[in-house]
């Protein structure tokens, strides 16, 4: 575990004092709902010196615990960014932030459960709006939690049940913060770096980027089928983004102990529906025949893949989401590699994961993407024949012969995979 001088590295505090009533469902306590208050004050001066620090969930029309929608997009400018996110939440309470960093907020919450929080209406120093970073979720939970928040806008939670068991308990740990600390070093780019420095440093960055995420998953993996308490290991399922078959499991498994929690029972049956469907299906992989689908664009007009990879050589099928940031941080790079490769016969086709209209066509505006941009929804078509639970996810493959020639490829890497074949 992560000792308290190292969390004293973070910056801005915030102190959040609640107290709700707990809700087991199927532990033999009361179903009772009683409303309780929640004092949050905090400081974040070193990341903040204006906007608003919001509380929030997602609306209840949508599907509140879908896997995604605590995926991280980017930080990034955008004017209306905040409108657009506010009609698609549920605010639970939200503060200004003083320009020396501070704010303090009260509210009336249910009962205890995960929520997120945003910085809306930000500006840089010289003025710039700020979008808000996405994925900021923790347990809201009965006592005193301390969120520390450094220059990165990364945080962490101090103290509380919940999120020790489900977070802390691999977050906080020796191997995730040397990883973290790794990461750190790499992103900066040293004085008079070569090009194959740089590309040395980036295969370090991606390589600790996926450390970071395989930690993070073994950590949510081994709570959600292991913990002792049945409401520990669904707030870890809750949490988790990139799921495997894992986490159909430990729903599956889950149901018996909480047969009266309605998420459980629902999810559960999602589940087995899933791993059945996935026992009879085929694995996509290098040098298996690509699977076409019939999709849309934005403005409603549909097209298959095969007709999209007619008269084309290689064509490289990149599945993303608008709140997915390791996804728009690769599109500036794949917009360079489509510019120099599309005369040669290269072409791109993206597929959004997003369950929001709205959420794709304000990222697909920012990000003004050249090739088809096709979507949308994990329960699409397309989502479901590729078996696509987490993003970003691509497949290259060759235009004439239908074949998979490779998978996951990122900066560099892709480009020469494509000077290979195309130059």
């Amino acid at each position: 575990m992560k000792s308290r001088e190292q969390s004293a590295l973070c910056v801005g505090v915030v102190v959040l004092t609640c107290t709700l009533s707990l809700l087991l469902n199927g532990c033999g306590t009361s179903n009772e709902e009683e409303s309780s208050s929640v004092t949050i004050s905090g400081d974040f001066s070193e990341a903040y010196s204006n906007g608003r620090f919001v509380v929030w969930t997602p609306k209840q029309k949508d599907d509140s615990e879908s896997q995604g929608s605590s995926m991280m997009m980017a930080a990034s400018t955008s004017s209306g960014a905040a409108s657009s996110i506010e009609d698609s939440i549920d605010i639970v309470a939200e503060a200004p932030i003083s320009a020396d960093g501070g704010f303090t907020l009260t509210a009336e919450v249910a009962q205890p459960h995960r929520v997120y929080f945003y910085v809306l209406d930000a500006t840089t120093a010289e003025g710039m709006k700020l979008a808000p970073t996405k994925g900021q979720q923790f347990i809201l939970e009965p006592g005193e939690l301390t969120i520390t928040m450094d220059q990165n806008r990364q945080f962490e939670v101090d103290g509380g049940h919940y999120n020790d068991e489900v977070i802390n308990s691999w977050k906080l740990s020796d191997e995730y913060v040397t990883a973290q600390h790794t990461q750190r070093q790499l992103r900066a780019s040293p004085e008079g770096e070569t090009e194959e420095q740089y590309r040395a440093r980036i295969d370090e960055l991606s390589a600790v980027a996926n450390e970071l995420l395989e930690l993070e998953v073994a950590g949510l993996s081994t709570v959600a089928t292991t913990h002792e308490e049945p409401q520990v290991r669904k707030l870890a399922l809750q949490v988790s983004w990139l799921v495997g078959d894992w986490y159909w499991e430990a729903l599956v498994a889950l149901a018996d102990d909480m047969p009266k929690d309605e998420w459980v029972k629902a999810k559960s049956i999602e589940a087995q529906d899933r791993i059945a469907k996935e026992l009879a299906q085929d694995q996509i992989a290098v040098g298996t025949e690509i699977v076409d689908f019939t999709a849309e664009y934005i403005n409603g007009e549909s097209v298959t893949l095969n007709e999209l990879q007619q008269e084309k050589s290689l064509v490289l099928l990149e599945f993303w989401a608008s709140w997915c940031g390791p996804c728009r941080v690769e599109i500036p790079h794949m917009k360079k590699a489509y510019e120099r490769f599309k005369d040669k016969g290269f072409e791109i086709v993206s597929f959004t994961i997003d369950n929001s209209k709205e959420d794709w066509e304000l990222a697909s505006e920012e990000e003004e993407l050249p090739w088809p941009n096709l979507g949308m929804g994990q329960e699409a078509d397309a989502a479901k024949k590729y078996s696509v639970t987490g993003v970003p996810a691509n497949y290259l493959f060759d235009a004439s012969t239908g074949k998979i020639v490779a998978l996951d490829l990122r900066g560099h890497k892709l480009d020469e995979v494509l000077e290979d074949k195309l130059l």
